[in-house]
C-alpha cells in the first residue's frame, strides 16, 4: 500500500506564512481514540518545561484531558475551551493560561469544542474553503516566538480538529498501542495528513516524526514487532517507530488523574518517601524522559537533514 506520507514533492506555497520559524510546533495525533495522546502530550511537555524550554500545551480537545492530566479540571479558570473557540472565530491570538507549572502554559480546551466548534467550523470552512483550516495557525503566530515547545494535543472524532491542528503542526507523532485496533486509527490520520500537506498544500512542511507503542509491555518483543508490521503496512516501510515506548503501569495511570500530577512528579513523590505511589513509577519516569529526548533529537536531526 502507498503511504500516505511519501506523496511527491510540491511547489506549492503559501505566502506570508513563516515555515522556517515554526520547527518547534509538535502534535499528537491518532485517528483511534484511548491510545495515550493526551498523556504523551501532558508528560512531554512537562518534561521540557522542567528542563527550562519555555513550553506551550494547546488542548484541541473536546474531553479537555490535558486538565486531568495536569490537575485543573475543576479549576475556577478553566473555561472549557470558551477562550479557543473565541480566538478561533474571530481570528484573535491565542490567550494561554500562564504558569499552570513552572516554563509551561496551557491554551485550555473542553466542551466548548464540542458543537459549538462545530457550528462556527462549518461556516467558516463554507466562506473560506480549505484555507479555513489555518485559522488556528493565524491564531498562534503572534505568540509562537514566546516558546520554544509548542505541543498540540487532538482528538480522534472531529477531522476538522485535526486538520487545524495539522495545519499549524511541523512535526506529527503517532501514539498507538498493541490492542490489534492500530490500522484503521493510522490509516485516518494519514488521510487527513495528505490532505492538509498533499491534497490543499496548506502545510507543506509538516511531517511524520514517528510512532509511539504506548501502554505495552517492555520486553513484549513479538508484541512490538507485529505492531511494527502494522504500521508499515498503513504508514510504508519507511514509517520510523521510535525506539523508546511507553510502558504499561495501570497503578500509576490511575494515580496521574487522581492527583492530577505528571508522572515525573509522583516519581519525585516516591523519591521523597511517599510509599503510596507505587514504585513501578520510576520506570515510567524513565520511559517519559527517553522519548522526549528522542522525540527532541529526532526532529533536530531531520531539520539538519533537510537544510544539508
Amino acid at each position: 500500500m502507498a503511504s500516505p506520507f511519501e506523496a511527491p514533492a510540491t511547489d506549492t506555497q503559501l505566502a506570508g506564512i513563516p515555515w522556517e520559524s515554526l520547527s518547534h510546533i509538535f502534535m499528537f495525533g491518532n485517528g483511534k481514540g484511548g491510545v495515550g495522546k493526551s498523556s504523551v502530550s501532558a508528560n512531554a511537555a512537562g518534561k521540557a518545561a522542567r528542563s527550562g524550554l519555555r513550553t506551550l500545551i494547546i488542548d484541541c480537545n473536546a474531553q479537555g484531558n490535558i486538565a486531568r492530566e495536569l490537575g485543573y479540571k475543576r479549576a475556577e479558570w478553566n473555561d472549557g475551551g470558551a477562550g479557543l473557540i473565541e480566538a478561533l472565530r474571530t481570528g484573535a491570538p491565542l490567550t494561554p493560561v500562564e504558569n499552570v507549572r513552572e516554563n509551561l502554559d496551557v491554551v485550555l480546551g473542553g466542551p466548548a469544542l464540542g458543537d459549538e466548534f462545530g457550528i462556527f467550523f462549518h461556516t467558516l470552512l463554507a466562506k473560506e474553503g480549505p484555507h479555513a483550516y489555518l485559522r488556528l495557525l493565524m491564531c498562534l503566530l503572534p505568540i509562537a516566538h514566546r516558546y520554544q515547545i509548542i505541543i498540540l494535543d487532538t482528538p480522534p472524532e472531529n477531522p476538522s480538529l485535526q486538520r487545524l491542528a495539522l495545519a499549524a503542526a511541523r512535526w506529527l507523532v503517532i501514539p498507538v498501542k498493541s490492542d490489534g485496533g492500530a490500522e484503521d486509527g493510522l490509516a485516518q490520520i494519514g488521510l487527513e495528513f495528505s490532505y492538509v500537506k498533499f491534497v490543499s498544500h496548506i502545510n507543506p512542511h509538516i511531517a511524520l516524526l514517528g510512532v509511539l507503542l504506548f501502554d505495552t509491555g517492555r520486553n513484549y518483543s513479538s508484541i512490538h514487532a507485529d505492531v511494527r508490521r502494522q504500521v508499515q503496512k498503513v504508514l510504508g516501510e519507511e514509517a520510523h517507530m521510535f525506539k523508546h515506548l511507553i510502558g504499561h503501569t495501570e497503578s500509576v495511570a490511575r494515580l496521574v488523574r487522581k492527583r492530577g500530577l505528571l508522572v515525573h512528579e509522583l516519581a519525585d513523590q516516591r523519591v521523597a518517601g511517599d510509599r503510596s505511589v507505587p514504585e513501578t513509577v520510576v520506570g515510567l519516569d524513565s520511559d517519559y524522559e527517553g522519548f522526549t529526548e528522542e522525540m527532541f533529537a529526532r526532529a533536530l536531526e531531520l531539520r539538519k537533514d533537510a537544510a544539508a
